[in-house]
C-alpha cells in the first residue's frame, strides 16, 4: 500500500482551477518529484496535501485512510510536514526558537530536545548560529532551518516546495545533499520544483504538472527527453520521423 495516494484531485481559487483531477502516489520510503512551469499547481498540491487549502473534488489518503478534510496541526501529528516555497521562517525569533516551533506538535519534550540537539549536529550552522536572529541567515542556511525545523516533527512524509528556489547553484547542491542522505536514512519525500536537474538525481519517479493535469509520469528518464518536457511546459510535443528529425 502506498504512504500517501492522491485521487483526482481538484483544487479551486474562485472560479480559477488551480489542479484538476489529479492523481498519483508515494511508496513508503520513496523520494517522488512533481516538475513543472511556474502556475502549473505545484504550490497548490503541496498545500492541499498538508490541509492549508481545502480541496474542491478527489481524495487524499495516508496508509489508505482519507485526510481530505483535516486541519493542519491534524495533520502534522499524522506525520507529514511541509518546508514551504520562501522558507517561512520568523526573522525575528532566533535559530534555536524557530526550531522550538517544530517540537509544538509533539508530546515527548526530553525526546523532542534530544531530536534537536542531534538535528545542530546534523546541521552545525545552525548550531553555531543557534542566537542569531534567523532572519539575518543566508538563503541556503534559512532553507536548511525550514528543513530541519520541519524534520522536529517527526515526519513520516516530507513535502518541499521549490528547495532550490533563489538559491546559487552550490548552496542547491548542499540542500539536495541533505535531501539524498535523509532518503538513504529511508525518509518518504515529496518534492516539487520548476528546474528538473536535482529532481532527476534524487526521485525514483516524477510527474510532470502542467496548467494544474499531470501530463505524464515515469522514471527520472523521462526528465532527459525533450519531447516530455516540452509536453509539461508548453503543451505539445514534436513528432519525431524516422530519421530522427523533428517537427512540429
Amino acid at each position: 500500500m502506498s504512504l500517501l495516494r492522491i485521487e483526482g484531485l481538484d483544487v479551486r481559487y474562485g472560479p480559477v482551477a488551480a489542479l484538476r483531477g489529479v492523481s498519483l502516489e508515494v511508496g513508503a520510503g520513496e523520494a517522488v518529484g512533481v516538475v513543472g512551469p511556474n502556475g502549473a499547481g505545484k504550490s497548490s498540491l503541496l498545500l492541499a496535501i498538508a490541509g492549508a487549502v481545502r480541496p474542491a473534488g478527489g481524495e487524499i489518503l495516508l496508509d489508505g485512510a482519507p485526510i481530505t478534510t483535516l486541519r493542519p496541526e491534524e495533520i502534522v501529528r499524522l506525520g507529514i510536514a511541509l518546508v514551504p516555497e520562501g522558507r517561512e521562517i520568523f526573522g525575528e525569533l532566533s535559530v534555536e526558537e524557530n526550531l522550538r516551533l517544530g517540537t509544538t506538535v509533539r508530546d515527548d519534550r526530553a525526546a523532542a530536545q534530544g531530536h534537536l540537539a542531534e538535528l545542530m549536529a546534523a546541521f552545525p550552522i545552525l548550531q553555531e548560529r543557534r542566537h542569531q536572529r534567523a532572519g539575518k541567515l543566508s538563503g541556503g542556511e534559512q532553507q536548511m532551518l525550514a528543513i530541519a525545523r520541519a524534520l522536529l516533527c517527526r515526519p513520516r512524509l516530507l513535502l518541499l516546495d521549490e528547495p532550490s528556489l533563489g538559491l546559487a547553484p552550490l548552496i542547491t547542491r548542499q540542500v539536495y545533499r541533505i535531501l539524498h542522505d535523509l532518503r538513504r536514512d529511508g525518509m518518504t519525500i515529496l518534492v516539487v520544483e520548476q528546474n528538473p536537474v536535482r529532481v532527476r538525481h534524487l526521485a525514483s519517479r516524477v510527474y510532470l504538472l502542467r496548467t494544474g493535469e499531470i501530463t505524464g509520469s515515469g522514471t527520472p528518464e523521462i526528465l532527459g527527453r525533450p519531447e516530455d518536457l516540452e509536453a509539461a511546459y508548453f503543451g505539445y510535443r514534436k513528432r519525431r520521423r524516422a530519421t530522427g528529425d523533428a517537427q512540429p
